[in-house]
């Protein structure tokens, strides 16, 4: 999810199949990865955590961004042949939320094993999340 798009071409894919219903194949994963490329513009202006008070303050700027990305994601309709995997894919990105939240109160608590353990779980479900994300057949979804 590193790749940036300009925003013209955010809007001009936002505007492609508008009132059609399912998205192809093609512009669902177009789709897709403008919306990881706008999230992931948005959090490398952000400074990485180095401290218990560093992780509760990341995770609060990048969480709702993380979540309204999903909305985004899970409000495109794929065509029928990516509806499972799809959905899959939107489950694992779920498990990601969950898992940040869990690093986010372990960070609270000053809980070393717990930020640990949460961040472990982190990187587990990002990389799941990305493997299917890949096998949809987006870049910027399945990048780290």
């Amino acid at each position: 999810m590193r790749r940036l798009v300009a925003p013209g071409v955010v809007a001009a894919l936002a505007l492609t199949g508008c009132g059609s219903g399912r998205l192809s194949h093609d512009q669902y994963v177009a789709h897709a990865d403008a919306i990881c490329s706008a999230y992931d513009q948005r959090v490398q202006l952000l400074t990485r955590p180095t401290s218990y008070e560093d992780i509760v303050a990341y995770v609060g700027q990048t969480l709702p961004l993380y979540v309204a990305a999903l909305d985004k994601l899970a409000a495109l309709q794929p065509p029928r042949d990516d509806e499972r995997a799809v959905r899959s894919w939107l489950a694992l990105n779920r498990k990601v939320v969950e898992a940040v939240r869990t690093l986010r109160a372990a960070a609270m608590r000053h809980d070393l094993a717990g930020t640990n353990d949460a961040s472990a779980a982190v990187q587990a479900a990002s990389l799941a999340s990305r493997r299917a994300a890949a096998a949809l057949g987006t870049t910027a979804c399945a990048s780290p």
